[in-house]
């Protein structure tokens, strides 16, 4: 109330449906929370913080009262997630790390953050990029508290893991400090034959990952010995007081373990073989068990050796050594178990297990082979095993490039797979011919569908990282839900339809994001604001994703929205042109994205429509940068060097290529990325021209 009744010039104006306000660029912000029981009065200091190891990369997605980061680690390599006093209620990092590996996650410092209620603080770490409630790996609730905890280590299913910091109310010292890995993902389970050794849950002592279904048979190397099994440690239950094993559990002997055990069960002796299963489910994690096992003989005459048919005593490790130490050959009688890193094969012989599934015939019978899941469509001559879906793929996987070789068979009658098609079937060879002012095509199909790209409003020359003009990108869309404000961008292009990234429509355990009833399309909008002048605002009809849309690895994330009406064409609001799937955007061709996204890494949310200048950047560059993360459906485009200028822009939001008949292409979708123009560290669009077709099929030709 005394805000309210002091001086109206020293107060600043809210915009509507933000906490952002408009002062100068000295002053401290102060706004209220109209949504809490008790109004609190927040403090935030425009000065940043400038040490780059504290600053955090991200865009905003979740709208003015989120912050979200895109994070991603090679292998090798640890990158770090730091959140003193934070002044937003919340947090979230998305980490990515390359295929094949899992994401291991060190919380080194967690203050704010401890045991208890969820009701003030709560950080959460989900095997998902979403916050669904099944996909918790792990939660730490409570007030603030002075000291830190214990070292924890998270470990994720996937190549992805969800990191997420909220608050309902507001406190000085909330501290957050980790770090996360790439570390390869390995198998469990197998058959053992072995005198001694340990099992545990995979990455332990560190948390074990969900979804884990782990079989083991523990088999004495000889007949009629027995195996000792000592529990060692055994955390697996969230809570050591129900009753039963229904989530995460040990099976040892057909026996069923998730609480503690006692020290007179902690031992337990078995007749061999006996089999080992290790289960959890999809959701909360802990540290896991690890135990030791011994074979040896009931007999008391040879303790911890072998008996020979005649009652001498062999020492176990000249057992099934291939030389007759019992001169009855008892001790190589019943070796057709192969040791531990071979393979059996048919023929009896035993082979290293670094031959099995590979390009030539060890065995002699194939029958290293059987428990192969399927043959490989081409070998590489360094054996790498290559799926038909990676053949003639456009993308090189074998270093003699033995996989692309002869690919360029036409797809169409005498076409190549550059060459553009036109309606009546005949092809042109002409580079990106479409909308270029002249008739290539003798039905003239090439410039039947070019009233789009063009700004009626825009004279001006661009300048990257700047403010855009009035009508300058009249295909920009903002893509906003009524309680959370701006969440993704889009790109109209027709009166109809719009694209935008898929991933922008994952439903959460609270909000259900698929749903289009949530959300309107402002077009025409230049400043975010709910009130913008000239802004046409449709309602949702329907949203399609891309059936073949992968949330952990970002492949084919694009969707197609159709508006409840159609929008009237305007100097502001024109469509982009959607490439023919040939279209080519060569290397080093000079794109923009726009979008409202953050001007800085530590910075805020845009006021203003911003558009940024970068460069494409090939797929095998890029794909060096992110270990192989990027597939044929994605597109690299930055400035490797780094640069403020190449980071604006939502999910979502369009990357644009002018072409030779001055006309604007959609050549990407603002999909994922690294930082904000970090070095190296490009931004990932999907490639517009790998869903030309899809495009078209889905909105019946309109687009």
């Amino acid at each position: 109330m005394e805000i309210r009744g002091a001086s109206p010039g020293h107060l600043q104006r809210r915009l509507p449906g933000t906490n952002q306000l408009l002062g100068s660029r000295n002053e401290q912000r102060y706004y209220m929370e109209p949504d809490q029981d008790v109004v609190s009065l927040l403090e935030e200091k425009t000065d940043k913080i400038k040490n780059p190891n504290n600053i955090q990369s991200g865009k905003w997605q979740l709208g003015f009262q989120a912050m979200s980061f895109d994070l991603y680690a090679k292998y090798g390599n640890n990158r770090t997630l730091n959140l003193v006093n934070p002044k937003k209620p919340y947090y979230q990092w998305r980490l990515r790390v390359p295929s094949g590996h899992v994401v291991q996650l060190v919380i080194v410092t967690l203050q704010g953050a401890t045991p208890g209620s969820c009701a003030a603080h709560k950080l959460s770490a989900y095997d998902f990029l979403l916050p669904l409630q099944n996909k918790i790996i792990a939660r730490w609730c409570g007030l603030p508290v002075s000291g830190s905890s214990p070292v924890m280590k998270l470990t994720s299913s996937g190549n992805v893991m969800l990191v997420t910091f909220s608050f309902s109310r507001q406190r000085d010292g909330a501290t957050f400090k980790a770090y996360f890995q790439a570390i390869p993902k390995t198998g469990c389970g197998g058959s053992i034959a072995s005198w001694n050794g340990s099992l545990s849950s995979p990455y332990y002592p560190a948390y074990y990952p969900p979804n884990m279904d782990c079989s083991w048979t523990l088999r004495a190397p000889l007949p009629g010995h027995l195996i000792s099994v000592t529990i060692i440690a055994l955390d697996i239950q969230d809570s050591p007081s129900s009753d039963g094993c229904e989530k995460d559990w040990l099976e040892i002997g057909g026996v069923k373990l998730c609480n503690p055990v006692s020290d007179s069960t902690k031992k337990r002796v078995y007749s061999s073989p006996v089999s080992v299963h290790f289960h959890s489910d999809e959701s909360l994690t802990h540290k896991g068990f690890y135990l030791l096992y011994l074979a040896f003989s009931p007999e008391s005459i040879c303790p911890r050796q072998f008996r020979c048919g005649d009652g001498r005593c062999v020492p176990l490790r000249k057992v099934c050594d291939r030389v007759r130490d019992c001169s009855d050959g008892r001790d190589e009688a019943k070796c057709a178990s192969c040791k531990p890193g071979e393979v059996p094969c048919g023929n009896g012989q035993c082979k290293p297990r670094g031959s099995q599934c590979g390009i030539q015939n060890i065995c002699g019978d194939s029958s290293e082979e059987g428990d192969c899941p399927g043959k490989c469509y081409h070998v590489c001559p360094n054996k790498l095993c290559v799926p038909k879906s990676s053949v003639c793929d456009g993308v090189i996987d074998c270093k003699d490039r033995s996989d692309e070789i002869n690919c360029t068979r036409a797809f169409h009658k005498g076409c190549l797979l550059s060459s553009y098609k036109c309606a009546n079937g005949k092809c042109v060879n002409k580079v990106n011919p479409e909308c270029d002012g002249v008739k290539d095509c003798s039905d003239g199909s090439d410039e039947l569908r070019c009233s789009c790209g063009t700004r009626p409003r825009k004279r001006t020359k661009i300048v990257g990282g700047s403010d855009a003009g009035a009508g300058s990108w009249p295909w920009q869309v903002s893509l906003q839900m009524d309680r959370y404000g701006h969440v993704c961008g889009a790109t109209l292009v027709s009166s109809r339809w719009l694209v935008s990234a898929a991933h922008c429509f994952q439903d959460s355990d609270t909000i259900k994001y698929s749903d289009a009833r949530s959300w309107r399309a402002y077009m025409g909008m230049r400043v975010m604001t709910s009130s913008s002048s000239g802004a046409a605002i449709r309602p949702i009809r329907r949203i399609l994703l891309h059936p073949q849309y992968d949330q952990f690895t970002s492949d084919y994330d694009i969707a197609l929205l159709e508006l409840h009406a159609p929008v009237f064409l305007n100097d502001l609001i024109q469509p982009v042109c959607v490439p023919a799937a040939s279209h080519t955007f060569a290397t080093g061709t000079g794109c923009f994205v726009t979008g409202w996204g953050v001007l800085t890494e530590d910075g805020e949310l845009a006021s203003f429509l911003q558009e940024a200048s970068v460069k494409i950047i090939s797929r095998s560059t890029c794909n060096k940068l992110y270990d192989d993360a990027i597939t044929p459906r994605m597109l690299c485009a930055g400035n490797l060097q780094g640069g403020v200028d190449a980071c604006q822009g939502d999910s979502g939001g369009p990357l644009v290529c002018l072409e030779r008949g001055r006309r604007w292409f959609l050549a990407g979708v603002v999909s994922w990325g690294e930082g904000c123009a970090r070095q190296n560290r490009p931004g990932v669009y999907t490639q517009v021209v790998k869903f030309t077709d899809w495009i078209r099929q889905q909105t019946k030709g309109q687009v």
